[in-house]
């Protein structure tokens, strides 16, 4: 049965409006927020919670992804329909590579070589080359594709088609789909552990996770959470994934191995993004009452 625990939390503000995408430098040293409203992004010290760097983006940045040796971000523009291409050393812009339109999400593959953005229109995923920094093909998926998840082999990614409720299965080398997984309701974001046995997948509208066994693809557990949720974030050992339910404020911590829910993190705000650190012991939450970033204590 899963118990109700109350967030120890504590808030640290990025100065920037409309906080989206974040996520950790490998080192774990720095926080980085793109923010869609002031078209920027902002790198934060976890030391001590400071703004070390604003960089402008373009327009309506959303997501963005850490090349594995945190030298180079990418970020996501929703409105100018490209991904930026960042120095995080130099704190600079260095390119742009154009996409689909309305591109709302990013990953990029274990071998850093392939890139992967969602379009909305057309309904598609965008591949990027990463040494040529251009787009090589772009595969037809269902409606309104959001979240991505790609194999640790970097076999297949699934991405969550949140206006057709399924899921495109990808083949990363003959660059296809091959095929739909059906889901709930509203489907949005969506991880694959490290191991790569399982996806996880948040259906926003029927306030559940679907649970996509890899080698089968096939759904082998709808699991209940709480309202309206919409990210997901994975524990680095891949034994838990966290949930953040923005209609009822909380986090559903779920038990990848026992398949539930085993504790609900009551929040005083609404949850958005999330990611967790390397050690596990904190998530880092976009606040959509406050639009500052919640660290959140999950070892209570």
């Amino acid at each position: 049965m899963a118990s109700l625990t109350h967030a120890s939390a504590l808030n640290i503000s990025t100065g920037g409006q409309g906080p989206w995408g974040i996520a950790i430098t490998p080192d774990q040293q720095s926080l980085v927020v793109v923010h869609v409203d002031s078209n920027e992004v902002v790198f934060m010290d976890l030391g001590n919670g400071s703004v070390v760097t604003r960089i402008t983006s373009n327009e309506g940045p959303k997501n963005l992804v850490l090349a594995q040796d945190g030298a180079i971000c990418y970020v996501v523009n929703s409105q100018s329909n490209d991904v930026s291409v960042l120095d995080v050393l130099g704190q600079r812009v260095t390119g742009r590579i154009a996409v689909g339109g309305l591109p709302q999400n990013l990953k990029i593959a274990p071998d850093n070589q392939l890139l992967l953005v969602t379009n909305w229109t057309p309904n598609s995923v965008s591949v990027i080359d990463v040494i040529q920094s251009k787009e090589i093909a772009r595969i037809t998926t269902g409606l309104s594709p959001y979240g991505i998840g790609i194999a640790p082999d970097g076999s297949k990614a699934l991405v969550a088609n949140y206006d057709s409720n399924n899921v495109s299965v990808i083949d990363l080398a003959t660059k296809q789909e091959t095929g739909q997984i059906t889901v709930g309701e509203k489907p949005w974001d969506i991880a694959v552990t490290p191991r790569g046995d399982y996806a996880i997948v948040v259906n926003t509208k029927s306030n559940s996770v679907s649970l996509i066994a890899m080698n089968t693809l096939q759904v082998v557990k709808e699991i209940p959470v709480g309202e309206w949720p919409w990210y997901v974030a994975l524990s680095p050992d891949g034994a838990f994934a966290y949930v953040t339910n923005n209609g009822s404020r909380s986090i559903s911590v779920i038990d990848l191995g026992a398949k539930e829910v085993v504790k609900t993190i009551a929040l005083d705000f609404k949850p958005w993004t999330i990611t967790v650190s390397q050690d596990g012991s904190k998530a880092f939450v976009v606040n959509n009452d406050e639009e500052v970033v919640t660290i959140v204590d999950l070892t209570s």
